[in-house]
């Protein structure tokens, strides 16, 4: 796939600001306030809600680029279930990085389902940490949201104040609230209402591409767990061969310890008989 795709890393972003902009200049931003209860929309509520947009089609593209790879992981294991030995080593996917552990791990006489639960702990980790800046986004959503809120109620206040300015009449504080909160609030709260709204969407995206990779992870390692076991013995040997020798090994140097120990034991006792034994002195005159 071309460096430029769709998949790039600034495409998401890009595209994001793009539409979000377009939206912003033909209205439909200040329509989507409008169909959300907003009588008014202010320029601080329309500027949060494009940021918003920008923000939310951002993390659904960076979630979608996940899709294609997902389809491919999915036909990759289905044809392993089918023939294990269709499965091409050289191959970027699961089971195909599984394939050349075991059998790197066969040929050196390690334990496979070992290495295996090591990869598959590994394709849990990276599949968290290639989803790090998509859940940060997600959670920026409803920030903004709020950001927006405030900014809006600020503006609010000041055209409140700004109406009751040198107005001592209880009529004009009724035109006032009528003319300056309550349409701004209703905007405040759209705003808001927006921002849980694509939030919840793009959250339920990602939960969907997560539990599916899970699922393809999940899939890969049960296909190798049960070529495993359906090894004959003799082929399963090797993947046992590394423990055994290792325990053949431990095994001689106890041994070894053992008789170190029955060695010094023995010369002990003949040191402890020797000092029992009563001893005979003479006295010899030299001339």
């Amino acid at each position: 796939m071309s460096k430029v795709g769709w998949r790039h890393s600034v495409f998401a972003p890009l595209v994001g600001v793009v539409v979000s902009l377009g939206c912003y200049a033909l209205g439909v931003v200040e329509a989507l306030l409008a169909a959300v209860g907003a009588t008014t929309a202010p320029p601080a509520a329309e500027y949060v809600v494009t940021l918003i947009f920008a923000v939310f089609l951002t993390a659904v593209l960076r979630i979608a680029r996940a899709v294609p790879d997902l389809r491919r992981e999915n036909a990759a294991t289905a044809r392993a279930v089918a023939n294990v030995a269709s499965v091409r080593p050289g191959d970027d996917t699961l089971v195909a990085r599984r394939l050349r552990l075991f059998k790197e791990s066969a040929d050196a006489g390690n334990d496979s389902e070992s290495v295996l639960s090591a990869r598959s702990a590994l394709d849990e980790s990276e599949m968290a940490n290639k989803h790090h800046l998509d859940h940060a986004l997600i959670w920026a959503l409803p920030v903004f949201g709020f950001i927006g809120t405030a900014l809006t109620m600020a503006a609010m206040v000041t055209s409140f104040s700004g109406a009751l300015d040198g107005q001592g009449d209880p009529g004009a504080l009724i035109v006032a609230l009528k003319q300056h909160v309550l349409p701004e609030l209703a905007s405040a709260f759209g705003v808001t209402l927006i921002a849980l709204f694509l939030s919840v969407v793009s959250f339920g995206a990602m939960a969907l591409v997560e539990r599916s990779e899970r699922a393809g992870i999940t899939a890969a390692d049960e296909v190798f767990l049960v070529h495993i076991a359906r090894l004959p013995a003799k082929q399963a040997a090797p993947a046992l061969h590394g423990l055994t020798q290792e325990l053949a090994e431990t095994r001689g140097r106890t041994e070894e310890l053992i008789k170190g120990l029955d060695a010094l034991r023995t010369a002990v006792e003949r040191l402890n008989a020797l000092e029992s034994r009563p001893q005979k002195y003479s006295l010899v005159r030299e001339p």
